[in-house]
């Protein structure tokens, strides 16, 4: 601080807020992992070749993750398999998402 009344603080309202955006790693990170399998085992169903990266990851993959995210895919999953993440995968081709 270099004033007796200080006009400017060391601390920006961004700092709390990014460490808590982070404190979801500990589900985030797995399941990226487990719904990258999910996701390439449906991606064929919806027209997508996940060995054309490109056309994959923007077309499908990425829209899919923008839309449900990770965390929620892998409860649907939890709770319903397969089926589960395929009918939200629908829902999303319905609204032209996908």
């Amino acid at each position: 601080m270099n004033a007796a009344l200080p006009s400017q603080t060391n601390l920006l309202a961004e700092y709390p807020l990014h460490a808590l955006s982070d404190a979801d790693s500990t589900l985030t990170e797995p399941a990226v992992t487990i719904d990258q399998v999910i996701l390439r085992t449906l991606s064929p169903e919806f027209g997508f070749d996940a060995n054309q990266a490109a056309a994959y990851n923007n077309g499908f993959r990425n829209p899919v993750f923008s839309f449900l995210t990770a965390e929620r895919i892998l409860i649907i999953y939890g709770n319903s398999g397969l089926d589960g993440v395929r009918v939200e995968i629908n829902n999303l081709r319905k609204r032209g998402i996908i």
